[in-house]
């Protein structure tokens, strides 16, 4: 009698993030079961600038949760762990152009896999011409770690 041993694949979730210039898509993922959540980047930015609310700290803070509630459907943890750069083309007044980058994320320790890792946004650049050939010097990056 021939033995087989039978391995059975553990789903790993996965975190995939799809941008074009009005939607952010994020996509949490294990197994068969999935999650989608949409950012819709001219009403949330129509909404901010109306209300004159700070733009960047709130979008940052809504794509964070977002990704918390996509990965909380399909994968249930406790502690949500976000590691991400931006980086934006001049100050953050004056930017056409910020890349946000995730890193890394962590639920309750475990490392996700993350594809689609970049988001740009970007708007209308009207930075003079001396404001845009000196804006390497204002050029802002910052690292950002996020425990949810």
């Amino acid at each position: 009698m021939i033995k087989m041993s039978e391995t059975t694949s553990i789903p790993q979730p996965i975190i995939k993030i799809i941008s074009d210039p009005e939607i952010i898509r994020i996509v949490g993922k294990k197994g068969p079961d999935v999650s989608i959540k949409d950012i819709n980047l001219q009403f949330i930015m129509a909404t901010l600038w109306w209300e004159g609310s700070p733009q960047l700290e709130t979008f940052f803070n809504i794509m964070e949760l977002n990704i918390k509630r996509a990965l909380q459907e399909v994968h249930p943890h406790d502690k949500l762990v976000l590691d991400y750069t931006y980086t934006a083309n001049d100050t953050l007044e004056d930017a056409s152009e910020i890349t946000v980058e995730i890193e890394n994320i962590e639920a309750d320790g475990e490392v996700l896999e993350v594809k689609g890792d970049v988001i740009i946004l970007s708007g209308n650049d009207d930075r003079g011409f001396f404001k845009k050939l000196t804006s390497f010097r204002r050029k802002v990056q910052k690292n950002v770690h996020q425990e949810l």
